[in-house]
């Protein structure tokens, strides 16, 4: 049975929990559809401010499911392979360029595409049990799910290619030391709770805001200078123009 995707509302906070613990929550290209087309739906939710991306169980994730890899590399179809590559590529980049801030919570195992997609995420947190491993030169493949864009923008170009190249497994310590996530927590438990915390912490803030601040950040971090004034501009004069930023600015002139 493939893992799927399940919704859990908690007020602004939509968690999405990928729930196949019995094959390690490992992902299926349904998954990714799945995945993909979730967090549009939150997108078009008015009510929705702020994701969490977990795991069912203990594990976050085994990361590519090894059946349906075998059975794209396998398919007549002489594009199966690259259709099976844009579903994960999908999941990884909605998450990406999201207006909504995306929060992890990582437990046990995040390996491979598992682990791209956690750090494709706004803001990661884990439990001391968390294993992060890059995995696929030992499977004999190459990084997916945006690993190859995301890792060095993270870590820096040497920190990635340690990673990927030698494929160690490294633990939550270790990740956080190379701020591949921003929170330990000791237990699963307090990781998802701290992600929850986090989103609602985020989602008091303006929805427009917060999505513009996202894709500020995004922008400043492939593109030139130029382009991330032009768009700081182009973001900036949108919020000024909503009903938050006045009353906030109102507010604080009259302090």
């Amino acid at each position: 049975m493939t893992t799927t995707v399940e919704v859990v509302d908690d007020g602004p906070v939509r968690t999405l929990v990928l729930s196949g613990p019995r094959r390690l929550n490992s992902l299926a290209e349904s998954t990714a559809d799945a995945l993909h087309d979730e967090v549009l739906a939150a997108e078009r939710d008015p009510r929705v401010h702020a994701l969490v991306l977990t795991g069912d169980g203990e594990h976050f994730s085994a990361g590519g499911d090894a059946e349906g890899v075998l059975e794209a590399a396998d398919a007549i179809e002489d594009d199966a392979m690259i259709r099976f590559m844009r579903a994960y590529q999908r999941a990884g980049r909605v998450i990406w360029d999201s207006p909504l801030p995306v929060i992890a919570a990582v437990s046990g195992i995040a390996y491979g595409g598992a682990f791209n997609l956690a750090i494709s995420c706004d803001l990661v947190v884990c439990s001391r049990s968390a294993r992060f491993c890059q995995v696929f030169l030992r499977r004999g493949v190459v990084p997916d799910f945006g690993g190859a864009y995301v890792l060095p923008r993270i870590v820096g170009m040497q920190r990635a290619k340690a990673l990927v190249l030698l494929a160690d497994e490294i633990d939550a310590l270790t990740a956080y030391d190379l701020g591949l996530v921003n929170f330990v927590t000791d237990t699963p438990d307090e990781a998802r709770a701290k992600a929850t915390q986090l989103a609602h912490r985020i989602s008091a803030d303006s929805r427009l805001a917060v999505g513009l601040t996202k894709k500020l950040m995004n922008v400043s971090s492939s593109g030139t200078m130029q382009t991330a004034l032009e768009f700081e501009a182009l973001a900036q004069s949108m919020v000024l123009g909503s009903t938050n930023a006045r009353s906030a600015f109102e507010a604080f002139r009259e302090r």
